[in-house]
């Protein structure tokens, strides 16, 4: 019976351990979206925001979870969201999508503007982030999980160099901004480009880890994880 009575307070929702992380996931996503509301104001500030939503906000609403959601992943729709490759795809094409606009068709690029990039910024660093942490985690060898983080990663990375390097602005609407610190549309770029490069490295430093330190099984998970 002090078994059973100690396994469902280790599955409780809500409880002493989830709480602190629901608590900062919400005040996250409640100043990421303030941050949101002037996008012109200042191109760091809007990355930052953007950042806060895809790489801060994800873990901690993940660690907010039960124990187990792999484990009912038979269920077609945890299938589908909780598959690697489909939340590598999906994180990779977005920080791509966002980051170099001008390696797509103008009109696809206008498109993915006009749409709510915080939501999707949110959603791809849960799906993305799903594959690492313990509650969601389907993947069984460590070094496999701690590789895909590193591979999803570097996409992001790479713009965030492209950032602070590139000698003209990359987004025609910020050429003729003065931003709200009073600094020219180059310079606020180059701070966009370090904040996206420091917002990137938890993810990094956690798929090290993984490589490293983490156990190569996870045992008790579904049929499905059994594959990795």
């Amino acid at each position: 019976m002090r078994t059973d009575a100690a396994a469902v307070r280790h599955r409780t929702w809500f409880g002493w351990r989830q709480l602190p992380a629901t608590v900062a996931a919400a005040l996250v996503v409640s100043l990421a979206v303030l941050g949101l509301r002037d996008p012109l104001a200042s191109m760091a500030s809007y990355t930052a925001a953007l950042m806060a939503l895809n790489q801060l906000a994800p873990p901690l609403l993940l660690l907010a979870l039960p124990p187990g959601i792999c484990g009912g992943s038979e269920n077609r729709l945890w299938g589908v969201l909780l598959d690697q490759w489909a939340g590598m795809t999906l994180f990779v094409g977005l920080s791509i999508a966002i980051g170099l606009p001008g390696v797509f068709d103008p009109s696809l690029a206008n498109a993915l503007y006009a749409a709510p990039l915080g939501v999707l910024e949110l959603v791809s660093g849960l799906l993305f982030w799903a594959q690492f942490m313990p509650a969601t985690r389907c993947i069984r060898r460590g070094w496999l999980a701690g590789a895909l983080a590193w591979v999803g990663a570097m996409p992001m990375t790479v713009v965030a160099v492209i950032w602070m390097l590139s000698p003209v602005v990359l987004y025609t609407p910020y050429l003729d901004v003065i931003c709200r610190w009073n600094i020219p549309p180059l310079a606020d770029q180059k701070w966009a480009g370090l904040v996206m490069f420091v917002a990137g490295l938890p993810i990094q430093l956690f798929g090290a880890w993984l490589i490293l330190c983490s156990k190569p099984d996870l045992g008790g998970r579904s049929k499905r994880a059994q594959a990795f």
